[in-house]
Formats: structure tokens, sequence, C-alpha cells
């Protein structure tokens, strides 16, 4: 073997995991945005008009 086969051997394995390295990080931070975008125990949104006295708050809600 020679000098070029080596490196293009062993180049060959180093950009397999590093393609499988980005694919898993892409993978884990989606999954961490989704648990965050999608979590159930959030906050509840609040009507705020009536707070902001808007020309709409003396509407029946």
């Amino acid at each position: 073997m020679t000098i070029i086969e080596t490196l293009v051997h062993y180049g060959t394995y180093a950009l397999t995991f590093y393609a499988l390295y980005v694919v898993i990080g892409a993978l884990a931070f989606g999954y961490f945005i989704w648990r965050k975008v999608f979590r159930s125990s959030g906050a509840k949104p609040q009507n705020i008009a009536p707070q902001l006295g808007d020309s709409d708050s003396h509407l029946p809600r």
C-alpha cells in the first residue's frame, strides 16, 4: 500500500464518522427544540387585552 492509498482509506473512515456526527447532532438538536416547543407543561396564554387598554377591550370575551 502506498501513502496515498492509506490516506484515502483513513480519510473515508473519517468522513463517514464525521457525517454520522453531523446527522446525530442535527437529530439531537431537533429533538431538543421539539421538546421545548411542544412540551405539555408550558405556560398558558393569558388574555392581556383589558390590561393594555385596547379599543376593543369592552367587547365580551
